[in-house]
């Protein structure tokens, strides 16, 4: 294609050449042509005077009887053609207009216009023959001085300069113009070799892109009996380098990285850089420099890693390696670009072993998720499918009785696969950017399920909704409130749950967006505390109406003497702040006596209950609101 390219502009540049040298020709052509016309218009005008002499001859001669009428007549018919030809031709038009020709020569023609019946029938001794003669005589002189001024006079000589001055001026302009045109083609053809360098290579490393990765691999494998292994070589959180010491820190670490690899570069590996901190090692052919490739990938791996060691003191880079093989795990460059991708996956989430040569246990997890991936995206287009569906876990408020929350969990029954596990079906979610339609069908199938709940009993429930990171925006009160509508629940009875690393990615957009959530009466609640950040500073940032307490603390709380000491801590600052506390997972009652003891606000777990359908969960709500009504009764009595 690049050499295409540069054929192309070579024939540009042949081309302009050519153009301007047939410009240069034909304008010289032009000019010659110019001058051979004013040229032809002189002689013209010169014929015109020798025809005119002649007939003024032959009149003095038929005057003195030296001549016969016929030859006067035939010289005067000669003459009165050229005239009238010269005055009415559009060819001797210029001639005309210069020096006054155009009158003289209109003079000459009406003196022979005046005497053509004396020329009819002339007569020797006719006296207008001789008024005709002295005519001519006066005229015929101003003609020739015309003639000699077309010719050789001052003005001739001048024009003729102008037009060989306007030629070489023109001539001028051209070559500078081929100058101009032939320096620009150069620059064009420089700027058409570093964009073409620039569209296979990596500007900051020089080593070659993902392009040219794609377009090398693919000719690879084009050969027969080729093997290959491919490395994909990642740096995680490599934006930490960038974000402390700036980008010339993390294009340093780059190049370092790049020239490291390429002291094993040879006719039988590869090199490319195919992504911002990914870097792809390809060793092909015989692999006769190195007999055992994991042997060698190992030596690598290790080299870099010693690098990012000595330059990165803080350990905050690591180091991924993914393994793939032609023809033993991939039969096309696809397939073993995907399959190092699963590998190197895999090398990111095994916190020990970083370097990960594929199998095809990483092969079906990926194509698990695409199926599954397909088969939710069918199902969020079916809001009343019986596959995926909703279960209400109750949240009881030790406070206010007469009131029951619920949690809102989602669950996924395959029919090939069974049950989904819910964090599976939100990854897959947000990984094929099915979040919002998730969020969205969450939405509507809650007002589905409750839409058939009596409304004296839905006026006492709170129900609770997870958030995902993809809808965690500014037009988060929007879409909740659009979804809301023409629904039974209203917004005050609706409460948002989000996780820690959500509500701190950006503090200062979350800010925004729970004062949106509040002006429309929506609570939040701040999901799993202790599991992320765990730090107490950001209650202060974000005004959360709830914080639940992570079901880790409270399992075991009434064995292990130190939990009770967090969970007491987390609560007291929680109630100093006006914040509610929840502790879920609360299974059995030694675990309910301790949080009760410990001031929790909320209880949420299986000692009262766990998911339920929508249907068991209006049945326990009913139970629940009326039981409560009579111990309240009972109380007041």
């Amino acid at each position: 294609m690049g050499r295409i390219k540069f054929l192309f502009l070579a024939t540009i540049m042949f081309t302009f050449v050519a153009v301007t040298a047939w410009s240069t020709w034909r304008y010289d052509q032009a000019f010659r042509f110019v001058t051979g016309q004013a040229q032809l218009s002189a002689w013209s005008l010169a014929q015109l005077e020798i025809e005119l002499r002649n007939f003024e001859q032959q009149l003095v001669l038929y005057r003195s009887g030296s001549t016969t009428a016929d030859d006067l007549n035939l010289s005067y018919d000669i003459a009165w053609n050229r005239l009238d030809t010269f005055t009415q031709a559009e060819e001797t038009r210029a001639i005309r207009n210069r020096f006054g020709a155009e009158q003289i020569t209109r003079n000459i023609f009406a003196t022979l216009q005046k005497y053509e019946s004396s020329i009819s029938s002339p007569k020797e001794n006719d006296p207008a023959l001789q008024a005709m003669s002295r005519e001519l005589s006066r005229q015929m002189p101003l003609l020739h001085d015309l003639t000699v001024q077309n010719f050789t006079g001052p003005g001739a000589m001048q024009e003729s300069q102008l037009l060989q001055q306007s030629k070489t001026q023109n001539l001028i302009a051209l070559g500078i113009l081929l100058l101009v045109g032939l320096a620009m083609l150069t620059t064009l053809f420089y700027e058409a070799k570093r964009q073409h360098f620039l569209a296979w290579n990596d500007p900051l490393t020089g080593l070659p892109n993902r392009a040219a990765f794609n377009d090398r691999m693919h000719a690879l494998l084009a050969k027969p009996d080729t093997q290959a292994v491919l490395c994909l070589i990642d740096l995680s959180r490599f934006k930490e380098v960038n974000d402390s010491f700036g980008h010339a820190a993390g294009d340093q670490l780059l190049t370092l990285i790049a020239n490291l690899l390429r002291q094993h570069q040879n006719s039988e590996i590869y090199l490319a850089r195919i992504g911002s901190d990914e870097f792809a090692l390809v060793m092909f052919g015989s692999m006769s420099g190195y007999s055992n490739w994991f042997t060698y990938s190992r030596k690598i791996y290790n080299q870099l890693e010693w690098l990012l060691h000595s330059e990165d003191p803080a350990h905050r880079v690591k180091l991924n390696m993914g393994i793939s093989q032609y023809p033993e795990h991939a039969g096309s460059v696809a397939d073993m670009v995907l399959f190092a991708d699963l590998a190197l996956l895999s090398a990111k989430q095994d916190k020990q072993l970083r370097y990960q040569v594929f199998n095809r246990f990483m092969l079906d997890h990926y194509q698990r998720k695409r199926l599954l991936a397909g088969r939710l995206q069918e199902l969020l287009a079916e809001p009343h499918n019986s596959e995926l569906y909703l279960c209400y876990q109750p949240i009881i408020d030790i406070s206010q009785p007469q009131r029951l929350g619920a949690e809102l969990l989602i669950r996924w029954n395959h029919p090939e696969l069974n049950f989904i596990d819910p964090p599976d079906i939100i990854e897959i979610a947000e990984e094929n950017g099915l979040g919002e339609k998730l969020s969205e069908w969450l939405f509507h199938r809650m007002q589905h399920d409750i839409a058939r709940f009596p409304a004296d009993t839905l006026r006492h429930l709170h129900l609770s909704i997870n958030l995902s990171s993809s809808i965690f925006n500014h037009h988060l009160a929007n879409h909740v409130c659009n979804w809301l509508q023409d629904g039974p629940l209203p917004a005050s009875q609706l409460i948002l749950e989000l996780t820690e690393n959500i509500a701190l990615e950006d503090v200062q957009l979350s800010r925004k967006i729970f004062s949106q959530l509040r002006e429309k009466q929506i609570r939040i609640t701040l999901d799993d505390f202790g599991t992320g950040w765990s730090s107490f500073s950001y209650l202060k940032d974000l005004s959360f109406d709830k914080l639940k307490i992570d079901k880790s603390f409270i399992r075991h709380l009434d064995r292990d003497k130190r939990l009770p000491l967090f969970v007491q801590a987390i609560t007291g600052l929680s109630h100093q702040l006006g914040i509610s506390v929840v502790a879920e997972g609360v299974e059995t009652e030694s675990e309910l006596s301790k949080v009760l003891e410990i001031g929790a606000n909320e209880i949420q777990g299986y000692y009262y209950s766990r998911p339920l359908s929508a249907d068991a969960f209006l049945d326990y709500a009913r139970h629940y609101l009326a039981s409560s009504v009579r111990e309240t009764r009972t109380d007041l009595a």
